[in-house]
């Protein structure tokens, strides 16, 4: 009686192998997949970080702004506070660890339309005149829109609502309401900033620090 040889047939190997090819299709798609999802995971990290940053240098700036307009040493300005729907300045101190002293800023949307960012520069008295600190900085790539607002008191005392320029450039507002469109799944909450120094009902003074 012949005994059948064991071992698979050809067919089976077959199926195996197709059995064996969908396996690791499957476990490479999820390993591609989970390599997707943290790669994602990273770049919204890093986003929200740059966000956080970015709220955080506004919050300390625009909230030390002082009663200062470079303009009273011969040098050219504007006045204590100048603000616009898409442009803000202003003078505060600078963190020492980003070259510290008494600096005029500049917060304004920069780029083409369709890739803008959000960027400060800075300003400082140097022989009578206002000369650019280093160059213009970063605060937030993918910027879509930039809208601010002030809120404070007209020059009879009167509080104010939200207006989309600060009429009153040589006095503070009290507050300043921060709106940006950002590109992507990070959002930007609403910040409204008030200043230490409110100085709504007027007032004005030198780098010195001395009144008029």
């Amino acid at each position: 009686m012949n005994r059948r040889q064991g071992g698979f047939t050809l067919l089976e190997i077959l199926i195996v192998l197709s059995l064996l090819a969908v396996l690791l299709t499957l476990v490479g798609g999820a390993l591609v997949g989970a390599n997707r999802a943290v790669m994602k995971a990273d770049r919204y990290a890093t986003r929200l970080d740059e966000r956080r940053a970015a709220q955080g240098f506004l919050r300390q700036a625009i909230s030390q702004a002082l009663p200062l307009d470079l303009a009273d040493n011969g040098a050219s300005g504007a006045g204590l506070f100048v603000g616009s729907a898409q442009r803000l300045q202003f003078v505060a101190t600078l963190p020492g660890n980003l070259g510290g002293g008494i600096q005029l800023h500049t917060i304004e949307l920069a780029g083409p339309p369709a890739q803008q960012w959000m960027q400060i520069a800075f300003a400082q008295v140097q022989d009578n005149v206002l000369r650019a600190w280093g160059e213009p900085q970063v605060l937030l790539h993918g910027v879509r829109g930039l809208a601010l607002s002030y809120r404070g008191a007209t020059p009879e005392g009167k509080p104010t609502g939200w207006l989309d320029a600060w009429p009153w450039p040589n006095r503070l507002p009290g507050t300043v309401r921060v709106k940006v469109q950002l590109d992507g799944a990070v959002g930007w909450p609403e910040e409204v900033i008030a200043l230490r120094l409110d100085l709504s009902g007027g007032g004005s003074g030198s780098v010195t620090g001395e009144g008029k």
